[in-house]
């Protein structure tokens, strides 16, 4: 079996003497080079083919933007890594935007090899020819939102409060903006009128603000540029904040302490990433697809098989690993349709989607009625009854009833 390639860059013999030091224990797993400039890096890209480029930033010569610039063009289904120690240069927000994970300097062994191997866990996926045609026909395998990261790192930091991350959404206007309508809706049943960001972000916690913009950035990122006949990317949106927030309640409802109802609540909003991308960037294919799910009343995931070779949970699954997202959120999203694959026999955020995503597209389709919907998505009740919760599917029933009513008071 052939190892994953990663190439490291930097023009500091310090810096590079330390990732070999740092990365040692790995060389049985992985394929290492290292490069002392951009031209150096470009031409072992040139010599033999890579999976995941780790970069520097403020590098003599050709820096780590004009770098990642290139290899987006030449190498575009590379995962592309920055490790800077100057995260509040131009150059670096410029890099942020071209690179699907960014680190800081200094930095612990453990975390650069867990970001590596999760980028190589990705590129394994990618293993996979279709799956590899599918996303790199995107010419870019799309980049984690810069806002999102920057309020990652903010939460990471021993300051991080309400008013700071509010200072940071608020230099997006349209995002602040985004988000105080959603905050202000009787979605969430705060019952008062929201003012600030900042307040926004006290009232939901840091993780679900999180959630959301990572949403908004990923569906204005992925929004199709040619028109969708039988898909609505506004349904989507909606859909996947109802799950979000069901999926966030089912958490609550069974006790679950610490940050698992917000990590369901994340999960919630990311489950259908894969259709996203699959509708954005292979539009007509997409359509012609929905219409089969239309005339044969078949599951759209079955379809999408026969179409494109892969699944949307498989692209999502693909794409949040190459984000390096928390695995329980990945998992969620690969396996949301179906749960019993998972080995753990607990209620985990996947639990929590797939009733809640189940459920909820079953309430959907008694409101339009009968006709051409697409089949409902099978709740797993031998994976319920395995966890010993198959008697609570009235109860969370009940739940996405009162999301639904709330839906339908804000849209009214």
């Amino acid at each position: 079996m052939n190892k994953t390639r990663v190439l490291f860059v930097d023009d500091d013999p310090n810096a590079i003497a330390g990732l070999q030091r740092l990365l040692r224990k790995q060389r049985d797993a992985w394929d290492m080079s290292f490069a002392a400039s951009g031209e150096e890096a470009l031409a072992r890209l040139a010599a033999a083919p890579h999976d995941v480029i780790v970069t520097a930033m403020r590098m003599a010569g050709m820096d780590g933007a004009a770098l990642l610039e290139r290899v987006v063009q030449g190498y575009p289904r590379m995962a592309r890594i920055v490790l800077s120690g100057y995260p509040g240069e131009e150059g670096t927000r410029k890099a942020v935007n071209l690179a699907h994970r960014f680190l800081s300097k200094p930095i612990e062994a453990d975390r650069l090899i867990d970001a590596v191997a999760r980028a190589c866990a990705a590129q394994g996926f990618a293993g996979n020819e279709r799956l590899r045609d599918i996303v790199g026909g995107c010419q870019t395998l799309p980049s984690l939102p810069t806002l999102y990261l920057e309020i990652t790192q903010a939460a990471n930091s021993e300051c991080a409060d309400a008013q700071t991350v509010g200072r940071i959404i608020g230099r997006d206007i349209a995002m602040s903006a985004k988000l105080l309508k959603l905050v202000n809706s009787s979605f969430f049943g705060i019952g008062r009128r929201v003012s600030s960001v900042a307040e926004a972000v006290a009232l939901l916690g840091i993780v679900r603000i999180k959630a959301l913009v990572l949403s908004e950035q990923v569906f204005g990122q992925f929004a199709p540029k040619q028109p969708l006949h039988r898909f609505s990317i506004d349904q989507l949106w909606s859909h996947s904040y109802e799950v979000a927030e069901v999926s966030r309640l089912i958490s609550k409802a069974e006790k679950q302490g610490g940050d698992r109802p917000d990590q369901a609540f994340t999960a919630g909003v990311l489950h259908d990433v894969g259709i996203l991308l699959l509708a954005s960037h292979h539009t007509k294919i997409f359509d012609a697809m929905m219409a089969v799910v239309e005339r044969d009343g078949r599951p759209q995931c079955a379809v999408e098989k026969e179409t494109f070779g892969v699944t949307h949970e498989e692209v999502g699954e693909y794409l949040l690993t190459l984000w390096g997202l928390p695995p329980r959120i990945v998992e969620a999203v690969a396996l949301h349709h179906h749960p019993g694959q998972i080995n753990y026999n607990g209620l985990c955020a996947a639990s929590c989607v797939h009733v809640a995503d189940a459920v909820l597209t079953a309430m959907q389709k008694s409101r339009a009625g009968a006709g051409c919907e697409p089949v409902v998505p099978a709740l797993d009740l031998a994976y319920l009854k395995r966890l010993g919760m198959d008697d609570r599917v009235a109860a969370w029933t009940e739940l996405a009833s009162l999301v639904v009513d709330r839906v339908m008071a804000v849209s009214a």
